[in-house]
């Protein structure tokens, strides 16, 4: 009867250990899989704001490239406008020829945005993919300000396409740059008009994405501050 007791309780001192052992092994698969998901989490976080500090980088070149082009169209539209029959010769900031001048207004720059980095970002959950409060908000208020800024493509693009139009119904090509006859194009009331219109609209350009271009700068030092502190 001793030796059955004994026995009893020996049996059920061991199912208990085995049993605590299961339970160990679980709870260790399990903080070994959280770890793991944590690691894969973090890598895939940096791997978006990477991406993002790219994008962005890209963007400010962009913004840049913009800005000159508009402030190129700018000055070849106040140098054309001061050569025109009725306009009053000023200084214009223009260095080059009235044909280099038609044909700096007869192409235009458009905004872009660089998204891929920001697709990522939603496609993780950004919550999820950016902890940071913070930071969070700066990158949506970023490109949701982007997405307001690229309506600007929108009043460029239609009155660039009217020039063009203008000209070929001159008879004139703007590729054909320094052979083209400036003063005959800005004889003409539509397409001295329009030259009018470009040069403003150039010049609303650069001011209207002044935020963006704000907004852009201090997002990469912020992500780029973020990167540094990992």
């Amino acid at each position: 009867m001793i030796r059955f007791l004994r026995q009893n309780r020996v049996s059920t001192l061991r199912g208990f250990a085995e049993l605590l052992i299961i339970v160990a092994g679980v709870l260790i698969a399990l903080g070994v899989d959280e770890w793991r998901e944590n690691v894969q989490l973090e890598e895939q976080r940096l791997h978006i704001l990477s991406a993002l500090l790219v994008d962005l980088e890209e963007d400010g070149r962009d913004y840049e490239d913009f800005n000159t082009t508009s402030r190129r169209r700018w000055q070849a539209a106040q140098f054309l406008l001061s050569h025109s029959p009725a306009g009053a010769l000023k200084a214009t900031g223009w260095t080059e020829g009235p044909g280099e001048a038609i044909y700096r207004l007869a192409y235009s720059a458009r905004i872009q945005t660089t998204r891929s980095g920001f697709m990522e970002m939603i496609s993780a959950g950004g919550r999820m993919a950016i902890r940071d409060n913070t930071l969070r908000s700066q990158i949506l208020k970023y490109y949701s300000l982007a997405t307001d800024r690229a309506a600007i493509n929108g009043f460029i693009a239609p009155e660039t396409e009217r020039f063009h139009a203008a000209l070929e119904s001159m008879g004139i090509s703007a590729a054909d740059r320094e052979t083209i006859d400036a003063e005959f194009v800005m004889a003409n009331p539509t397409a001295s008009a329009l030259v009018r219109t470009l040069g403003e609209t150039a010049a609303f350009a650069t001011l209207y994405i002044e935020d963006l271009v704000e907004a852009n700068s201090e997002l990469r030092t912020l992500i780029r501050r973020t990167l540094d502190d990992e």
